[in-house]
């Protein structure tokens, strides 16, 4: 039980802490709980009505490596990024540009890897958009 509080304030402390290195202007636009069976995922950001220049990604709770990242825009373009993240747990990605001045997102996709220990658990993957 001691245990799992630890866990627990560890995890709220780590919130806290990327929320106050995020820039002023960084919107939360989704996030996903991902496991060991499943290996792509999609975020769809919804009807919110920003745009955005760069995005970024927090990870909480096990270590993952996020590859083959694809952004949808809401007129229906799309952005591949060449990239390989690797995270570990209660850290946060660069900011990844997106093309053009401001963009809409409809989602986020990506091919995950889980690479922690088992016994953490699921990995929390959430996505803010930067203006």
């Amino acid at each position: 039980m001691k245990k799992l509080l630890f866990v627990f304030a560890l995890a709220l402390i780590t919130s806290s802490a990327f929320a106050q290195n995020m820039p002023k202007d960084a919107v939360l636009l989704g996030e996903r709980t991902v496991d060991f069976h499943g290996n792509h995922d999609v975020i769809n950001v919804g009807r919110y009505e920003g745009s955005f220049r760069d995005i970024a990604f927090w990870v909480e709770k096990n270590n993952i490596e996020i590859f083959d990242l694809e952004v949808t825009y809401a007129n229906g373009e799309r952005q591949r990024f060449d990239t390989r993240l690797v995270f570990d747990a209660g850290t946060r990605s660069r900011s990844i540009h997106l093309e053009g001045e401001r963009r809409r997102i409809r989602s986020v996709a990506f091919t995950f890897k889980t690479v922690g220990f088992w016994l953490l658990g699921k990995a929390r993957v959430v996505v803010y958009g930067i203006r």
